[in-house]
């Protein structure tokens, strides 16, 4: 056995590749905490918001920004609701954040601003070898919620527990729980996560999962007492008839219900250098007078194809070709896979709740994007304009002069270009970008058909989903498309309502989307076209001037261009308006100051929509 290790350590030290949201951890039902290597940070991401960053923590000493080579590379990360501690985990070693409270509690008051001030420090307790430690095969962590238990994977050794609760180094519940081979585990453990009834482990190596009993009949952990038991299943028998039974390689698995979700891909792909991965999905059923895990589908993504950024609906959605962590988002009407999508620095939502309710195929889940990496890189480590006095938190959102047209008349079959097109019409300038658009939609100012909290709108925005293959932290280079790098002809549109909050989706910027028109004005976070009292109504002073001789220069004209000029309204009712369309013939939220309704102003008619 010891011969075997030897030989797979090159394998196993490699498996981890990528940079970008390597761990991901729900905190609850809208917060989820992320290890970036590619900034070297954890970060606290809000799902409502489409990706903004609330919290965000440096792992290293900020002395070390300019040398890679003494950051952490945090690789997986997790908690419990009462731990006051977060452990994150590099491929070689394991770190215990301590914080001021726990990040449940955090979550609750919607204040992750502590966060940034808690102290990382290495955690190996006394009941583990040394011989595991430093040497690049560390992987993945679970903690049960309620802090009962907690483990990390090592590659070649096999699973070490830990006390979440009390992690001190003399704690003698620290242990090697399961050495590799035991329990039929043999090596190349990528992935673990607790079961919701944490009655369970789920280990997934390169071709196997393993559900690893954590409580017997009596309710006693089997662990706690050096006798592993494990069921399981050959991954590879069921999932590679989708490949004509090609190799494949399996990163992560969760159980929801009665069905088993994994992520994985061919090992090798003829049609890509990077094939991005697939989420598959198991079903447990009776079979032949027994009971076992059967039928592999595919839910999303290709497996074959090469790694890219596209969302929609199961099979029509792509990966990146290194993502290494799913976990389950903890809610309680939907069930919703969040797949920390490394190489696309993004985290993919994938709503797996028709197949599991009603056990559809792939037609009903569906893949959408948490984009929080606003040029994160440059904000945290560029010592220059304008990202100076920038914080990770600051960017996610953007103010500024914008105009939207509302109602069911403003919905239209857009491309984004002429989305875009319809921007320069109205006068504003462009498509929003997406800290625009979370600027807008956290103050309710957004356009909608028929104000109902319960419906969606969809804009397009100017943010691109082009991303590539990043060997080491840092940010993709400029270029077009290649084996490393893909999504430049991509574009984000933004899906948003007052009850589900704000998603985002990556589509061919030539798709013709049913879409409202929202523009934004040009320039930055600062607020646009500042004006006095004075100026503001002289403005609309004017305003009244040109519509009194709108009204009267109608009187006088023939009776002829009367019936021509309504004709032509007649047509407009649901083309996109020029910025020179009479206001008395918009059915929109245009004011004589060109600002959406309902704005927040202070005494200067500054607009803060």
């Amino acid at each position: 056995m010891r011969c075997l290790l030897l030989s797979l350590l090159p394998h196993l030290a490699a498996a981890v590749t990528g940079q970008g949201p390597r761990g991901v951890h729900p905190i609850n039902d809208r917060y989820i905490a992320v290890a970036d290597s590619s900034i070297d940070a954890v970060l606290v991401i809000d799902g409502h918001s489409g990706g903004a960053v609330v919290g965000h923590l440096v792992l290293h000493d900020r002395a070390a920004d300019a040398d890679t080579s003494a950051w952490l590379n945090p690789s997986t990360l997790a908690t419990c609701l009462e731990c006051k501690h977060l452990f994150v985990a590099s491929n070689s070693e394991l770190y215990a954040v301590a914080l001021e409270r726990p990040l449940a509690a955090m979550a609750a008051d919607h204040d992750f601003s502590a966060l940034t001030a808690a102290s990382v420090a290495p955690y190996w307790p006394d009941g583990w070898s040394d011989n595991y430690r430093g040497d690049g095969l560390l992987r993945m962590l679970s903690v049960a919620p309620d802090g009962s238990s907690a483990y990390i994977a090592h590659a070649a050794g096999g699973i070490f527990g830990f006390d979440p609760l009390h992690p001190t180094a003399a704690n003698r519940r620290a242990k090697h729980v399961v050495r590799a081979g035991e329990a039929d585990i043999g090596p190349g453990i990528n992935g673990l996560h607790h079961t919701r009834s944490l009655r369970n482990l789920v280990v997934t190596r390169d071709n196997y999962v393993h559900i690893l009993e954590l409580a017997d009949d009596e309710g006693r952990n089997p662990l706690d007492f050096g006798e592993p038991v494990a069921y399981e299943i050959l991954l590879d028998e069921h999932c590679a008839r989708l490949y004509d039974g090609a190799d494949m390689t399996f990163m992560d698995a969760v159980i929801i219900n009665e069905f088993l979700f994994v992520l994985g891909h061919p090992t090798r792909s003829a049609d890509a250098v990077h094939n991005g991965v697939a989420v598959y999905r198991l079903t447990w059923r009776g079979h032949e007078g027994a009971e076992a895990w059967h039928d592999c589908a595919q839910m999303a993504g290709s497996g074959l194809q090469a790694a890219a950024w596209v969302d929609g609906v199961g099979g029509a959605a792509r990966f990146s070709s290194t993502p290494r962590d799913m976990a389950v988002l903890p809610s309680a009407d939907s069930h919703t896979l969040v797949v920390g999508d490394v190489d696309n620095r993004a985290l993919r939502f994938v709503d797996v709740t028709a197949p599991v309710e009603g056990g559809e195929g792939s037609d009903g889940v569906r893949v959408s994007t948490l984009a929080y990496d606003q040029d994160l890189f440059q904000v945290l480590y560029q010592a220059e304009e304008p990202w100076v006095g920038l914080s990770p938190e600051a960017v996610m959102e953007q103010d500024g002069k914008s105009y939207y047209h509302g109602g069911e008349e403003g919905v239209y079959a857009m491309d984004f270009a002429t989305a875009q097109d319809e921007c320069g019409r109205v006068g504003i300038g462009r498509v929003c970008t997406l800290p625009e658009i979370r600027a807008r939609f956290a103050r309710g100012q957004y356009p909608t058909a028929d104000g109902d909290d319960r419906s969606w709108t969809t804009v397009w925005t100017a943010q691109s989903c082009a991303s590539c293959h990043l060997p080491a932290p840092g940010r993709c280079p400029l270029g077009g498309d290649s084996d490393d790098a893909w999504g430049h002809e991509f574009k984000m549109i933004a899906n948003f309502s007052p009850q589900r909050g704000l998603q985002n989706q990556c589509v061919h910027a030539d798709t013709m989307v049913d879409a409202m028109s929202m523009c934004c004005g040009l320039g930055g976070p600062a607020v646009l076209n500042n004006v006095s009292e004075s100026e503001a109504n002289a403005a609309a002073r004017s305003v009244d001037v040109k519509k009194a001789s709108a009204i009267s220069a109608g009187v006088v004209v023939p009776l002829l261009m009367i019936v021509a000029v309504a004709g032509y309204g007649i047509h407009m009712r649901k083309q996109p308006k020029p910025s020179w369309w009479p206001k008395f013939l918009r059915n929109d939220n245009r004011e004589e100051t060109g600002h959406a309704p309902h704005r927040e102003v202070d005494l200067r008619g500054r607009d803060y929509i």
